[in-house]
């Protein structure tokens, strides 16, 4: 039977000779020296035939039952008698403990760089002392280092951005859509560093993508004979915008009066809400005729770009009706109620607000009270049919007609039999939703002609978008391959930036997503 030497046990594997072991303040101190052959020049690797000095250094190993391992190691540094070498001096390393200018071990230094990863700089430090690690903040953050980046591009490359800071700055995160794995991050989302990072990494023949227009250019001007894919999500999210839309603008065919004799609906009231929707539309127009961009109204009136472009494209009663729709409804199945009360003598609206309170109402008192100033004015809106949302609506057209319960078939079925204009927009989302499922994009042009022929506005301005991404937007309804496995990676992005990785520089927090967890 061999008896294992104290070098073997803590050290082992290594050319080292343990001098003495102490325990010094809850850590293992061992004194050790290299016992191996004269190491070889690093530059012209000749090897050393004479000692210039010795030293001690101090290197960090894993902990070892529960107590911090620290190796005092006594090196050589050796001449080098090359003449033609520009060293003149190195230090011997001992392979599998020491590398140059660390002051840890290739082995600690991996499960640091894996706290690194996971958790970052402080709350990593935290980990590592109660681990026995010695591992400062800097020090775990120096461990991430990106991988580098593959020459050439791999054969299916998805690409998506995602926000540093939301609605203000972008990245591009691309990734290898057969391995899942994420390939670059880039700095910002615009067309030329998308075209110049294809440029410098060819080899794509299929670019899954989103509907950027940044991204579509980018890959018509630097990978022109790549097939572009243009996700599926994203042609199923904005059909679901144009039929929302489309439920909204007609929302009047759904919102009956309960009574046959209460007459068309009165004009929108003037509440603060509608009001403010009334001025940025005009502000957003005025601006606009002068010839500003959306990024400059944006900056000016402290909207969003995104909002800027709302208001700029759509019309008046299609934003005053989302208004209208947004929370609203709560009282919507008490209006009746309510006026019936006030008729009786009730004028209180407190009171009729803690009435409604114990009837289910879940709203404040303001709307309550809002409603009975219209009563005492003459202009209240009459009691309304109780209609799900436009949002609802819309839910139930997107989704499997098999999935849905036999009361919301029925709501459906009792919504399309009230406006046309919503039926022909869900006969039309039903074939493309049919299409996507069924990968049938063969008959992406009959339906665009359709819908721009027959369909509601909105569909048909959809329509109109997906002819001129039709080579794209046919290989997403006809290929296997999406942008599920980017999307994935985008929200992953996210958690990171949850670990105070987004307060952190573009090449840390690059360096953590291009590490796999």
């Amino acid at each position: 039977m061999r008896v294992e030497t104290i070098e073997d046990v803590l050290l082992p594997g290594l050319n080292l000779k343990v001098r003495q072991l102490m325990a010094v303040d809850g850590n293992l101190v061992v004194d050790a020296a290299g016992c191996g052959p004269p190491g070889r020049c690093p530059q012209c690797e000749r090897p050393a035939t004479r000692v210039h000095s010795r030293y001690w250094r101090q290197i960090s190993e894993l902990p070892v039952g529960g107590r911090g391992l620290i190796v005092r190691l006594h090196v050589r540094r050796f001449f080098c008698d090359q003449s033609q070498c520009q060293r003149r001096t190195f230090v011997e390393q001992v392979a599998g403990l020491t590398e140059p200018r660390r002051r840890s071990s290739p082995a600690a230094q991996s499960v640091m760089r894996a706290v690194a990863t996971e958790l970052g700089g402080r709350p990593g430090q935290r980990l590592c002392a109660k681990l026995r690690l010695h591992g400062r903040r800097t020090a775990l953050l120096a461990q991430l280092v990106a991988p580098p980046v593959p020459a050439r591009a791999p054969r299916i490359l998805g690409i998506d951005e995602f926000a540093f800071r939301k609605g203000r700055t972008y990245g591009t995160v691309l990734v290898d859509v057969e391995n899942s794995r994420p390939v670059d991050v880039l700095p910002n989302r615009e067309t030329g560093s998308v075209a110049d990072w294809l440029q410098e990494h060819p080899g794509a023949e299929i670019v899954c993508r989103d509907r950027l227009m940044a991204f579509t250019k980018a890959i018509r001007q630097a990978a022109p004979d790549a097939r572009e894919v243009a996700d599926r999500w994203h042609l199923l999210q904005n059909l679901s915008t144009a039929v929302e839309k489309t439920c909204r603008r007609h929302r009047g065919c759904l919102r009956r009066p309960a009574t046959a004799d209460a007459g068309p609906p009165p004009a929108a009231p003037a509440t603060p809400l509608l009001d403010r929707v009334r001025q940025r539309h005009r502000d957003v127009n005025e601006l606009a005729a002068t010839g500003l961009s959306l990024s400059a109204i944006g900056r000016r009136l402290q909207l969003d770009r995104k909002t800027v472009r709302r208001y700029r494209h759509s019309d008046l009663e299609d934003l005053l009706a989302s208004a209208q729709d947004r929370g609203a409804g709560l009282l919507d199945p008490f209006t009746d109620y309510v006026q019936h009360r006030f008729q009786a003598g009730c004028t209180s609206s407190m009171q009729l607000y803690r009435e409604l309170i114990g009837l289910g109402y879940a709203g404040g008192y303001h709307v309550v009270n809002r409603y009975v100033i219209t009563i005492r004015k003459g202009t209240a809106v009459p009691a309304q049919a109780v209609t799900p949302s436009p949002r609802t609506i819309t839910s139930w057209i997107m989704r499997p007609q098999e999935t849905l319960r036999p009361s919301a078939s029925a709501q459906l079925e009792a919504v399309r039999n009230a406006c046309p204009e919503i039926t022909a927009a869900c006969d039309l989302a039903w074939e493309f939703t049919d299409m996507a499922r069924h990968r049938q994009g063969h008959q992406l042009r009959d339906w665009i002609q359709k819908a721009e022929v027959s369909g509601p506005e909105a569909i048909g301005v959809f329509a109109g978008s997906v002819r001129q991404d039709l080579p794209a937007v046919t290989a997403g309804l006809t290929l296997p391959y999406s942008s599920g496995a980017v999307e994935g990676h985008v929200n992953r992005i996210k958690t990171i930036k949850r670990q105070m990785y987004g307060r952190a520089s573009f090449t840390l927090l690059r360096a953590r997503i291009l590490l796999q967890p």
